[in-house]
């Protein structure tokens, strides 16, 4: 079987010949855009704040805020509040209204929580508006990214071949965490421990020898 760890969109350069918007965004400018400037003056920080950006996440010098006794909290959201100004960003929320969970119950807020470690996570969560992204991580040109919040991001192929398997094409919704329950249904074994998915009944029912196979739960039972 074949999969991918995620979709891709167009360039932004083919996009627009269509008269769709797009472009590239460049966190590494964000620092010395003149919304994050005033919010330095105003607290007054006169170093660089923004440390990085590793997507989805924007981190801080925590280093910093500590130095100037600032609230690493307040930091937070009023960064993520500038932030929401920039062309290309569609949602920065701060790690810690994350930690709340009490965000209203929208699409992007939902993607967002899903994304969301507290023991991992950076200080600002970046969503991108559709067919905005960065193509220059450190000197590195990129054609596509990880983890955005479109369906175009997540659209990837499912590909199961051989043994009595027919060539087709299913348009039904499925995820690559059904691979797992699948092969596993094939091969008569329970589930891996983590497995959320359902094994895929197209793929069960292309071979008369997987069709023989036990049902899982009763593989599980004799286990």
């Amino acid at each position: 079987m074949l999969s991918a760890d995620h979709g891709g969109p167009e360039a932004p350069g083919f996009m627009e010949s269509f008269g769709i918007e797009s472009a590239f965004v460049s966190p590494d400018q964000w620092d010395k855009a003149p919304s994050i400037a005033r919010l330095k003056k105003k607290f007054g920080i006169g170093q660089k704040l923004i440390k990085s950006f590793f997507p989805p996440y924007l981190y801080l010098d925590r280093e910093l805020i500590a130095k100037s006794g600032l609230d690493q909290e307040v930091i937070e959201r009023a960064v993520a509040e500038e932030l929401m100004s920039i062309k290309g960003v569609t949602l920065a929320v701060s790690s810690s209204r994350l930690k709340e969970n009490q965000l209203p119950d929208t699409y992007l807020n939902r993607k967002a929580l899903r994304s969301f470690n507290a023991k991992r996570s950076g200080d600002i969560l970046i969503l991108f508006a559709p067919q905005y992204f960065i193509n220059d991580f450190h000197g590195e040109v990129v054609a596509a990214n990880h983890g955005g919040a479109w369906v175009y991001d997540s659209f990837v192929p499912v590909v199961f071949a051989g043994g009595a398997i027919k060539a087709q094409r299913i348009y039904r919704r499925v995820e690559p965490k059904d691979i797992a329950p699948t092969l596993s249904a094939v091969m008569g074994t329970r589930y891996p421990s983590g497995a959320t998915g359902s094994p895929l009944p197209e793929v069960m029912g292309m071979s008369k020898q997987w069709q023989q196979a036990p049902p899982i739960s009763e593989a599980v039972k004799k286990k």
